[in-house]
């Protein structure tokens, strides 16, 4: 198991070794993540945000979601990134009563959001739209969707035009992610 995970890693490194930004991705999992910057989601919108740092949250016991949308919309004071999920029963839509566990990154001196959605996603939704509909933000450079690397979970990222702090948490009926980003 351990040669295993060892030779994931390696490989990993290697794919990503032509993309710089990428390996973003690997510092929440193997850098020092101080504890006062970890944050667990909340279950609605609480106006607390954080510059810097990791938001956890949904429940490691939900399997097989299906990414269903990744949506912006501008408001007052903030740009909101809604993740749409729900879940896949025998091949029809069933509904979870919340997210399948998820890391939301924050890092102000790279001006980038990682999110990182785990229990072997399954990606249902169109790139093309996702991109153009980010193409208007004031505050999203670029989104970066990348590949699956592993069964486990599936990470995109946005760069953004300049630092700015998150606000994390999580709604159902229907089930989604929600990042609002300060502008």
């Amino acid at each position: 198991m351990l040669k295993s995970r060892c030779f994931e890693r390696i490989s990993y490194l290697i794919l990503v070794s032509a993309a710089p930004l990428a390996l973003f991705v690997l510092e929440p999992a193997w850098g020092d993540v101080r504890p006062e910057k970890v944050q667990t989601s909340d279950v609605r919108k609480t106006n607390v945000y954080l510059p810097d740092g990791v938001v956890v949250g949904g429940d490691r016991a939900i399997n097989d979601p299906v990414i269903t949308g990744i949506r912006r919309a501008g408001n007052a004071g903030f740009d909101r990134v809604v993740i749409d999920i729900e879940a896949n029963v025998n091949g029809s839509p069933a509904p979870i009563p919340r997210p399948p566990y998820y890391q939301v990154a924050v890092n102000k001196e790279e001006k980038r959001v990682v999110v990182t959605v785990s229990g072997n996603p399954r990606l249902s939704f169109d790139s093309e739209k996702v991109l153009a509909g980010f193409g208007k933000s004031p505050v999203v450079n670029k989104v970066m969707l990348f590949p699956r690397m592993n069964e486990a979970s599936w990470t995109f990222a946005l760069e953004l035009k300049a630092a700015a702090p998150i606000e994390v948490f999580e709604l159902t009926d229907p089930v989604r992610i929600v990042i609002d980003i300060r502008r």
